[in-house]
């Protein structure tokens, strides 16, 4: 094969040949053919097996998989979960394809500085951040693979040839690129777990010929995962603006309220309710209920305007007639009332609104959705740069309430008034994985959307992409149980989801006792990584052992995460009150369905959270119970394995798994990015237990792989940044740690010593008493664009909470010349950095203001060299500069360009320039000094005639004469000498003498 330059790979009997670049020609410009992301991809390189092996499976979903994780691999190569390999191959990394009746596939590859090619010596020079892509293998093929050598056998994949499929299939099924390649206006994706919606969702807003998208999302991990894509797999020439839900809407309100978490809000919620739970009706048992149905329905169906089906709200709450009227089909009459009766008691409280006060986030909503409803009257006062997008990509919607729904089809209705051409508005999401409690209905948002911006376009993603089979299966099952419950309180559509993965999945059934067996157990998976332990009841249970307590989910706190293994305490006792009383009690007495539905949503979410292994542990059953239980989880078919364990057994199993130390790291990590909203203890605890089973280097039993290491020392530094910019408090029995020093300390391990860097100035900034708080923001803007190309999205979107005051206390900086001239150089790449929406129109405000002000205060050469910077000349402004500074000649030009003859007239004159200034006369016509300069004029070349030895010949009295005949012309009149006056005598007056004062004696007394 030839060098690297020219590298070919046979591929199926065709030569793939790495296309050269085209010849840029005055006839086809150079720009028609390039394409650049905001940030660079890792640079992928692909060995000739391994694209002989991807074009054998370009028609399967094989081939499908693996040109997908060839785009995370360019996009971010830290988050994809791998099995490590042992042996002779250590170092290779193998991700799961997939594949079905018991043959499944693996893509072979290895990071830069992986054992394999730091053996071989021969990728040494290769690019920071680059990935190797060597073979795909059946699982059962273990065979040594070498390496072999870079410069014959490897050829680089640009992020523009994966786009364009030159070397694989598209990485889409065909109803995800079905709904991108789709042209309505307004476009709704319903899907299942695991159904490829968010990818879909961001292959749309990239492929919608939109240049200004944005993209919100309730999750902070997914707004981090959507940054990292639309910067490194699209064009730069277009602008992703990526923000989570709550951030939008302080940017929207212009506001910097602190975010207030659902936990604290129940919390909050909770020792409230405590005085009066005694009088709560048919709530009595299910206040965790009772709190959803306020959040959802009370607070989050409160409109500032009637739309559809939702009547105008007055206040962020529901009228108690609406309420009633609303809710008594539902709930009964009883249910309603109490409800709307412990709403006034808790009012009663104090002066604070219920919205205010236990549901800060919806009153926000509200009071956004009511703003952008005042459009563009002056009291509106939206910022311009929000309601300049072409698409809007809403990613789990199901997560938003009606007001908070309202608030992005009233932005998109905004946008709509001033455009021609709609704004794109695509939503994504699934009815029944709600992770707040909104109660969503895909009908109330067509509404909607149908009365403000059009009807909707529906699409649906059938198959499950992440769960394997049994596992999918059982969550399948779950769509059953909602027959026993009244239909107009089951989701819509389907909840049967197809299984394309035939991966192979573990479920286990355990019963026990209370005791020192059950303990062992409950403690031993509580340690586990990768391993949740979740209840289904509103509280931890009490037979959980008080050092496993802190590590159980409660169901809100488990909704949308994932974790590779699940235990779901007593699952069976649940399930029980599903399938007792299937009759319903009176409509006007009691809730029974609603607790059917919320217990059916709870096990849906349950089961949905592990990707290979579910354990059901059922607590103290009943003979009834097991063989519920056990009938559920093996379906139909009776022989799929599923049967009753004790503790030990199961102990037994999960120790005889052998975890590689890579494996049990890729764990500890993703649990610490999971528990990180909702147990910050367990996700700091998960992160330096990854860090710790790193070991030291040069152990023997470290891990090597420096793509390994400097990835959980990542981890930590996001874990550590993110509390401790959140002012998190961890339990005193963690030693206080001081967070931020432990994210710079992480961020140096791992070898980006700029974002060690931003991590002081920011922790700076936080940490700044007044007097010092401009001198460590001016630090930090200085700081951020310096090492912008470390900075990591969850860095970003973190201090995006922030960012919009630190800039506004900046700018208010900005009233006198010296601010100005150094405000003028740190805030445009600021604002370049934090992503800011109107940056070009910012950045022209500020320059034109601080130009003003330095000349103002006479800082003419800084005030010149930030004209000369802007896009357009000022020709006026830099006239004045060049006046200043005394460079008349350069002010006069700057005037002639600007229009301002008269002016440059008289910088001519003030150099003086004769000469130009005559030629400008010409240009300007009359003039007053038009004679007086034409004299001059001829007077210079009369005096140019001055014969050679003028000086020699002429006698005194003529050179006298000459002198007064010029100074006759120039009007100059000589003053006769005056006589000299004799000197007075001086006399000197006496000194004045000030009296001294007399010292009086001391008084004893005073």
């Amino acid at each position: 094969m030839p060098g690297a330059s020219a590298r070919q790979a046979t591929v199926s009997g065709a030569t793939v040949r790495k296309l050269p670049a085209p010849v840029a020609s005055k006839h086809q410009p150079a720009l028609i053919d390039t394409f650049d992301t905001a940030r660079p991809s890792n640079p992928v390189f692909c060995h000739q097996e391994f694209l002989e092996k991807l074009a054998e499976h370009g028609r399967d979903a094989i081939g499908r998989r693996t040109a997908f994780l060839m785009q995370r691999l360019s996009v971010d190569a830290r988050r994809l979960h791998y099995k490590a390999t042992h042996g002779v191959n250590r170092g290779w990394r193998r991700s799961r394809l997939g594949g079905n009746q018991g043959s499944h596939f693996y893509a072979w590859w290895a990071p830069k500085n992986a054992a394999p090619l730091k053996d071989s010596g021969e990728f040494t020079d290769v690019p920071d951040g680059a990935v190797f892509l060597r073979d795909i293998r059946h699982h059962d093929d273990h065979a040594p693979l070498a390496p072999q050598s870079f410069e014959t056998h490897y050829l680089p994949m640009t992020v523009r040839e994966l786009r364009r499929e030159e070397y694989g299939p598209a990485p889409w099924t065909q109803p995800q690129a079905r709904f991108a390649a789709a042209r309505q206006p307004v476009r709704m994706l319903k899907g299942h777990p695991g159904s490829g919606k968010t990818t879909a969702l961001w292959h749309a807003a990239d492929s919608s010929g939109a240049e200004r998208v944005l993209y919100v999302t309730y999750s902070r991990d997914l707004a981090a995962l959507a940054r990292d894509y639309f910067d490194r797999y699209c064009s730069s020439h277009k602008r992703f603006h990526v923000v989570t839900f709550p951030a939008l809407i302080r940017q929207l309100l212009a506001s910097d309220a602190p975010l207030v978490t659902e936990r604290e809000s129940r919390q909050r919620f909770g020792r409230d309710l405590a005085a009066f739970s005694r009088s709560l009706g048919p709530w009595s048992n299910s206040q965790i209920a009772l709190y959803d149905e306020l959040h959802a329905h009370l607070i989050g169906d409160a409109l500032p305007v009637a739309i559809g089906r939702f009547s105008a709200s007055k206040h962020p709450r529901v009228s108690d007639h609406a309420y009633r009227e609303r809710r008594t089909r539902f709930l009964g009459t009883s249910a309603a009332a109490a409800a709307l009766d412990v709403a006034a008691r808790l009012e009663r409280l104090d002066g604070a609104s219920l919205a205010d006060r236990y549901f800060p986030e919806l009153g926000l909503a509200w009071h956004t959705a009511a703003r952008l409803i005042a459009g563009t009257s002056p009291h509106a006062k939206i910022d311009p740069a929000l309601l300049d997008f072409d698409c809007i990509a809403v990613d789990e919607c199901q997560d938003l309430t009606p007001i908070e729904a309202a608030v992005l089809v009233e932005l998109a209705a905004l946008i709509n008034r001033g455009r021609r051409a709609p704004v794109t508005l695509l939503l994504a999401g699934d009815e029944a994985q709600t992770v707040r409690p909104t109660d969503f209905e895909w009908a109330w948002l067509s509404d909607l959307l149908h009365s403000r911006v059009g009807t909707p376009s529906e699409y649906k993603l059938a198959a499950n992409l992440r769960s394997p089979r049994r596992i999918a299966e059982l969550v399948n099952r779950v769509w059953d149980l909602y027959s026993l419950i009244q239909k107009q309180e089951r989701p819509s559509g389907t909840g049967y989801a197809e299984i394309e993965d035939d991966a192979t999945d573990q479920i286990l059934y355990g019963s026990a006792v209370p005791g020192p067996e059950l303990d062992a157990l409950v403690t031993a998976l509580a340690a586990r990584a990768g391993l949740a332990l979740i209840t289904l009841e509103d509280a931890v249970p009490s037979f959980v052992p008080e050092t496993a307590r802190p590590a159980v989910l409660t169901i809100p706190e488990a909704k949308g995460l994932d974790f590779h293994s699940v235990c779901i305490l007593d699952a069976g006792r649940h399930m029980e009150r599903v399938f007792q009383e299937e009759s319903r009690l009176r409509a006007d007495s009691d809730i029974q369905g609603l607790r059917k539905r919320l217990a059916i949503d709870q096990l849906r979410v349950a089961l949905s959270r592990p990707t290979e292994r579910l354990i059901w542990l059922d607590i103290n059953p009943s003979e009834r119970i097991v063989r519920q239980s056990v009938n559920f989880l093996n379906g139909a078919d009776l022989d799929s394995g599923v049967s009753s364990c004790v503790p030990a057994a199961l102990l037994k199993t999960l120790e005889e798994e052998e975890l590689d130390p890579e494996e049990r790291i890729q764990r500890c990590q993703a649990d610490a990015r999971q528990y990180l909203g909702v147990k910050p203890e367990i996700a700091w605890s998960r992160a330096q237990q990854a860090v710790t089973l790193l070991g030291r280097v040069g152990d023997p039993a470290a891990v090597t792989d420096e793509a390994a290491r400097n990835g959980a020392h990542l981890t930590l530094a996001e874990i550590c940044f993110t509390l401790g910019f959140r002012s998190a408090r961890l339990p005193d029995e963690l030693g206080r740690p001081d967070l931020f020093m432990e994210a710079h300390r992480a961020a140096l391990n791992a070898h980006r010593f700029g974002l060690a860097s931003a991590i002081l100035a920011i922790q700076r900034v936080h940490r700044a008493l007044p007097q010092n708080r401009l001198d460590a923001l001016g630090a930090l803007a200085g700081d951020l664009p310096r090492h912008r190309d470390e900075l990591e999205p969850w860095l970003l979107l973190e201090i995006g909470t922030k960012s919009a005051a630190w800039i506004e206390e900046l700018e208010s900086a900005l009233y006198n010349g010296q601010n100005a001239a150094i405000l003028i150089k740190l805030l445009p790449p600021l604002y370049e950095v934090l992503r800011v929406p109107d940056r070009a129109a910012r950045t022209e405000r500020l320059q034109q203001r601080a130009i003003n002000l330095l000349i103002k205060d006479k800082h003419y050469a800084d005030a010149l060299a930030a004209l000369r910077a802007l896009p357009a000349a000022q020709p006026k402004l830099e006239a004045v500069c060049h006046e200043g500074l005394g460079d008349f000649r350069s002010a006069a030009e700057s005037h002639r360009a600007a229009g301002n003859l008269k002016d440059a007239f008289n910088c001519y004159r003030s150099i003086p320039d004769l000469e130009a200034a005559l030629k400008l006369l010409e240009e300007m016509g009359e003039h007053p000094a038009a004679e007086s300069l034409q004299w001059i004029s001829r007077l210079q070349k009369l005096v140019a005639e001055r014969p050679e030895k003028f000086t020699k010949v002429v006698t005194p009295a003529e050179k006298r004469m000459l002198e007064e005949l010029l100074e006759r012309s120039l009007g100059v009149n000589r003053r006769k000498p005056a006589q000299a006056k004799a000197p007075k005598k001086k006399t000197t007056a006496p000194r004045k003498r000030t009296p001294r004062k007399t010292r009086l004696p001391k008084d004893p007394f005073f």
